[in-house]
């Protein structure tokens, strides 16, 4: 008998594990893919552009036969991951170490759910200290930068697509460093 009830257990776990999922996906301005056009070579400026509207991420999902917390609603819990590559080389792969949870739907959702303005403030081959000191904090060197934000699902099957956005910093003539 208890043979029966623990394989009953353990199926049951089984079948509700598998029927739990998500699907969505992140975009920027309405895309899954998009090249923005810097005007400047910092991150800060580019983390005001998203702050005031210019570039809005927004996130959407929808979800089967998930869990209810005592309240009746359907949360979904998220780890935020970020990849900066900068000509074609990976600068930084990011996970966010606390998930978030989020309701079944489509929300806006801050640039500070991700890593990648503090990603881009820094310029790899230098220490933050250094460039505090130079005075070229935040701006980010020359080159062609791939950013993709990825939101992964915690405890439940399904995927969200990334969003991926690229740009290229030129030399600044305002800026000696870069």
């Amino acid at each position: 008998m208890n043979t029966f009830k623990t394989i009953f257990v353990l199926l049951s776990c089984v079948i509700i594990g598998n029927a739990q999922s998500v699907e969505g996906e992140l975009t920027l301005n309405g895309k899954t893919k998009i090249e923005l056009k810097l005007e400047s070579n910092s991150a800060v400026q580019l983390f005001k552009e998203f702050k005031t509207g210019k570039y809005q991420l927004k996130f959407n999902f929808s979800g089967r036969d998930l869990v209810k917390n005592v309240y009746k609603e359907e949360i979904v819990f998220f780890n935020f991951k970020t990849v900066v590559r900068k000509d074609g080389k990976l600068v930084k792969n990011v996970v966010r170490k606390v998930p978030l949870a989020y309701f079944p739907g489509d929300m806006g959702i801050p640039a500070e759910a991700f890593d990648f303005v503090g990603l881009l403030a820094i310029d790899p081959e230098e220490e933050g200290v250094q460039m505090i000191k130079k005075g070229s904090t935040g701006l980010m060197p020359p080159g062609k930068y791939n950013v993709e934000l990825y939101a992964e699902p915690v405890g439940t099957k399904g995927k969200v697509n990334p969003v991926v956005f690229s740009f290229t910093v030129r030399k600044s003539p305002k800026v000696s460093k870069y």
